[in-house]
């Protein structure tokens, strides 16, 4: 019965946190926030070695706070 005006991306705050992708052409994979753009409300994220390091501009909409665990774990 959730509406998604009921929700909200919540983006973390420490440096190097992780977050997942849940929309675009790289949802599901998961990264580490390298620098926030609050002003144009977006992050620019390190995604993990399956999509080869790739760093990429994500709007906030398109990533939200992961607390799952790590491949190594």
């Amino acid at each position: 019965g959730l509406r998604e005006a009921m929700l909200e991306t919540v983006i973390p705050r420490g440096a190097g946190d992780r977050v997942m992708v849940v929309l675009g052409e790289h949802a599901g994979k998961v990264g580490k926030i390298l620098e926030r753009e609050p002003g144009r409300s977006r992050a620019l994220v390190q995604l993990q070695r399956d999509a080869g390091g790739q760093v990429v501009p994500l709007g906030y909409d398109l990533i939200c706070h992961y607390v799952g665990g790590l491949e190594e774990d």
